[in-house]
């Protein structure tokens, strides 16, 4: 076995929790579900601190938990907890320093990130001299991801990281975790209850409800399932595009995507050009239609074909999936989710395999999804 297994069983309040799964051991993978479904407590228990379940963990072969138990200290993972644990009695410094030294560099890994560059990325510099006490809720959590990435462990367990973690950051700290997971090879697990962080980090995710797994796969293929629509409810239905950046409008500060041979343009300067990025649209700010139009005030049009309709019982509404033309290939390839009214479905004619142009403000585009 080169993964990590896990199954777990059992009572934990009023959640009855069944759930098994194998972890990638590379690539972020993210953990999603309403308050009080179980996340928490299923990283908890993997890394060995919730023993209220009965449970078979396996690691690499390595069996951690199935009734001999590996005590959290002894197993490879670093757990970073939704509410930030630090030593009050410590400044900033000393805490780093407490981590640095009692960590033990991941088994075949030549190189590790060094404290000194974690303090740079993670902006801790001005906090090093600062204790707990005096640090805002979003410099605490910044502190403990450092000191949680500082243990080398093998593979990284953060709760809601980003949880009181302003737009400033987010992004950056995004793209760090990113370049931690791939450059230095460090699996994560990550909890989140933000649609935009799962958008931007997530290679693979797994939703859960009432403590069970309901879907898994891919998070692009996933966050246009049915599954996941079903738990965020309708209102923040919506679709990830990835394409790579082509070029930038510095005096609009504009940036033009491209999405397999498709123009998308959007605010900002997210990444340098060649870099994929990743941005999230909502269903309700697609504008559908089956001809193509001459809306010069709208800067995006994206052509597709209608793959799946979903028209909703007791709504006004329905949901098209369109598959958007390779422009490059002729070939399908990613997909947008639309929501309209069924009333226009119908004045539209709108079938399976229908040709449509979808029409997306820039202006609706969410900064922080990137």
């Amino acid at each position: 076995m080169t993964n990590l297994y896990v199954k777990l069983e059992g009572k934990i309040g009023n959640i009855l929790i069944d759930f098994e799964h194998n972890f990638p051991l590379k690539g972020i993978t993210v953990l999603y579900g309403p308050n009080g479904s179980g996340k928490s407590t299923i990283i908890s228990a993997i890394a060995g601190f919730s023993h209220n379940l009965k449970s078979k963990i396996i690691y690499k072969k390595m069996v951690l938990d199935n009734g001999i138990k590996v005590p959290s200290y002894k197993r490879p993972f670093g757990i970073m907890f939704q509410d930030p644990i630090l030593f009050e009695h410590l400044n900033i410094k000393q805490n780093l320093d407490f981590a640095d030294r009692r960590s033990k560099p991941k088994v075949g890994t030549q190189k590790i990130i060094s404290k000194n560059e974690l303090i740079n990325h993670l902006d801790l510099l001005p906090l090093l001299d600062r204790h707990p006490e005096n640090l805002s809720g979003g410099e605490k959590l910044r502190v403990a991801l450092a000191r949680t990435i500082l243990t080398k462990s093998e593979y990284l367990f953060l709760d809601e990281p980003m949880s009181d973690i302003d737009i400033k950051y987010k992004a950056k700290l995004l793209i760090f975790l990113k370049m931690i997971n791939k450059k230095f090879n460090i699996p994560i697990l990550y909890i989140t209850h933000s649609i935009e962080e799962i958008s931007q980090i997530a290679d693979n995710l797994i939703l859960i409800n009432n403590g069970k797994k309901i879907d898994y796969g891919p998070a692009q293929d996933i966050l246009n399932n049915n599954s996941f629509q079903n738990l965020i409810g309708k209102f923040e239905s919506s679709s990830v595009l990835e394409g790579l950046l082509k070029s930038s409008n510095k005096p609009f500060n504009m940036t033009t995507l491209d999405i397999n041979g498709q123009r998308l343009i959007v605010p900002g300067k997210p990444r340098l050009e060649n870099n994929k990025v990743r941005v999230r649209i909502r269903s309700r700010d697609v504008i559908v239609s089956p001809v193509k139009l001459d809306f010069f005030i709208v800067e995006n049009e994206l052509e597709g074909v209608v793959s799946k309709i979903e028209t909703e019982t007791n709504t006004a509404f329905t949901e098209l999936v369109i598959t958007l033309i390779n422009k490059k290939s002729g070939k399908k390839f990613q997909t947008l989710r639309a929501r309209i009214t069924t009333y226009n479905l119908q004045k539209m004619k709108l079938r399976m395999n229908s040709k449509v142009f979808a029409y997306i403000s820039s202006v609706s585009i969410d900064r922080q999804a990137y």
